[in-house]
């Protein structure tokens, strides 16, 4: 059995990220981005030759299945990498009704809809629940791609589909995208999974099935550890774009092009280092002062926009109304998938695409940062004066917009429309969706390293909402107090059930049944009790002296008892 996965191990080059300047955090996020083409210690990355065959390969699956009546692409993950699915598979189903195809491509996302737009971590600890959507999505059709995407080759949801997959070959070839080795697959025990099996059986059997295709490219450790919504989510829409955009061509072109293309476009990002740190401290002072970051945008621009304030509660506890994202047209609300009337539904769903914005942000505190994506600046001008004559702060973020600033606008302006150079409309959009993810992850995770939510290059404050992170969380209290086990389990568990009395006969999924209503930082009382050696109730009592989350781990404000 391998050490711990790629994926969940520390990033050398951002050890340090917590302590130097805001312009130090967008480049060394910057060089990190660029680490998911090289591969990382002897394996490959993106850019390899054997990686690219397996691309390859897909391409000319992909192919057959668009000129296939009978057949469907179907791609499926959890938090992140369903959401990626889900831009994906509509992007590229307007591509097919522009050239007179039906629609081909079908999403599904663990948590359906409402984990789009909230995070609904819990339900990818269900490998039952991924068959059944799985089986209910390709029902009527005779033969199925399907993609399952996980990004450390560990949620149980991905591990049914795969799974059901294997055992009905004559309908369906499974592809598992994901960041690890096969040997470094999570081995842990899901209770609902029959006989024992784990990812690792699923893995290891995908690897030796013929029929069956693993992408796993080694893109190394995420800058912030075990963030996969960074690297793990980079690699994934290029590693999708590619393929389906070269199914869909009859150019020439090949794979090492589309992915050179998309390395150059990310590199060339840099030249707006200065005004992104800019934004980013202006982020960070929001944040530490009260005040909300907004994004703005429409059709797949405006769903980044609220995927990224959307993945920032779970992975830094932060609260729902720091950074939120908005449509500006009903391009979300259209390319939904059905679901039950009586199907959970997340308020923030409906919220994302309001009718009047200006209904939505007239009363927001004071210095808050609105941030417009491309278009939204233009066709959002009465809204832009409304909110400066409030004193909010306006960004722009350009990327295909041909427009300019006005002669003396206080507006700023982060301009990566020179660095977006393809000739190919379709190559084009997609670099521009990747330069935006890049823009906004560096965004969000800058200003929570600034309010102190980071310490070195750990997330100290994440929500411990499902199985892999409930193990995680262990991790990091053992990792920053020096404690066992054992201990670190205790004050994790004691945190989560906001007592001082030890509990042993709870199984995990209790646990996270309680973490839904606690919203207080769980992991980093626990690391106080353990740091302290104190009970619950004093670390309750200390944390509240702490102006920034990190300050525990470094002995600020923390006493001895």
């Amino acid at each position: 059995m391998d050490s711990v996965p790629y994926t969940e191990q520390h990033n050398t080059l951002t050890m340090n990220v917590d302590t130097g300047s805001v312009e130090n955090i967008v480049d060394l996020l910057h060089e990190c981005n660029l680490q998911v083409f090289n591969g990382y210690e002897n394996h490959e990355g993106l850019s390899d030759e054997q990686f690219l065959n397996k691309l390859d390969r897909l391409v000319t699956l992909v192919r057959e299945i668009l000129q296939n009546e009978k057949g469907i692409i179907v791609i499926s993950g959890c938090g992140t990498s369903g959401r990626i699915g889900f831009l994906a598979s509509t992007f590229f189903n307007q591509l097919c009704i522009e050239r007179n195809l039906p629609p081909k491509y079908r999403y599904i996302i663990a948590g359906g809809n409402s984990a789009l737009v909230t995070s609904v971590e819990a339900s990818e600890d269900d490998p039952v629940i991924g068959a059944t959507e799985l089986k209910k999505i390709s029902e009527s059709f005779e033969h199925v791609l399907f993609i399952g995407i996980t990004c450390g080759v560990s949620a149980p949801f991905v591990g049914g589909q795969l799974e059901y997959c294997l055992d009905n070959l004559q309908k369906f070839t499974p592809v598992l995208i994901g960041f690890n080795p096969v040997s470094m697959a999570r081995r842990i025990h899901v209770p609902k999974w029959p006989n024992g099996r784990t990812f690792y059986d699923i893995a290891l059997r995908m690897e030796k099935t013929s029929e069956a295709i693993v992408l796993n490219p080694i893109i190394g450790p995420e800058p912030i550890s075990g963030s996969s919504r960074m690297k793990g989510g980079t690699a994934t829409k290029i590693i999708l774009d590619t393929i389906f955009y070269l199914a869909s061509t009859n150019n020439s072109i090949k794979t090492r092009d589309v992915i050179e293309e998309f390395k150059t476009t990310i590199d060339r990002m840099k030249t707006e280092r200065m005004k992104l740190a800019t934004v980013v401290q202006q982020a960070g002072d929001c944040l530490l002062n009260d005040s909300y970051i907004r994004y703005v945008g429409s059709s797949t621009f405006g769903v980044w926009g609220m995927i990224d304030a959307s993945e920032c509660v779970p992975t830094y506890n932060s609260s729902y109304n720091d950074i939120r994202g908005f449509m500006a047209n009903d391009y979300f609300k259209k390319n939904l998938n059905p679901e039950p009337v009586n199907s959970f539904v997340s308020p923030a769903l409906h919220e994302s695409t309001p009718d009047d914005l200006w209904k939505i942000f007239e009363n927001l505190p004071s210095s808050s940062l609105i941030i417009f994506i491309d278009t939204e600046y233009d066709s959002q001008k009465s809204l832009i004066d409304k909110l400066q004559k409030k004193k909010h702060r306006i960004v722009w973020i350009k990327l295909l917009s041909a427009k300019s600033l006005e002669p003396n606008s206080n507006v700023q302006i982060i301009d990566f429309s020179t660095s977006i150079t393809s000739s190919d409309m379709t190559v084009q959009y997609c670099l521009a969706e990747i330069v935006l993810k890049l823009c906004l992850n560096t965004i969000s995770t800058g200003a929570h390293i600034l309010k102190g939510k980071v310490y070195q290059n750990i997330m100290i404050d994440v929500r411990v909402s499902n199985i892999k992170l409930f193990y995680r969380a262990i991790d990091i209290i053992k990792l920053l107090s020096g404690v066992d086990y054992q201990t670190a389990e205790k004050c994790l568990i004691q945190s989560i059930h906001q007592t001082d009395n030890e509990l042993n006969k709870q199984t995990i999924e209790q646990h996270i049944t309680a973490v839904a209503s606690n919203k207080d930082h769980i992991v980093p009382i626990a690391l106080l009790m353990c740091l302290s050696n104190c009970s619950y109730t004093q670390a309750t009592h200390q944390i509240d002296k702490c102006p920034r989350i990190r300050d525990i781990c470094t002995n600020t404000n923390r006493s001895s008892t």
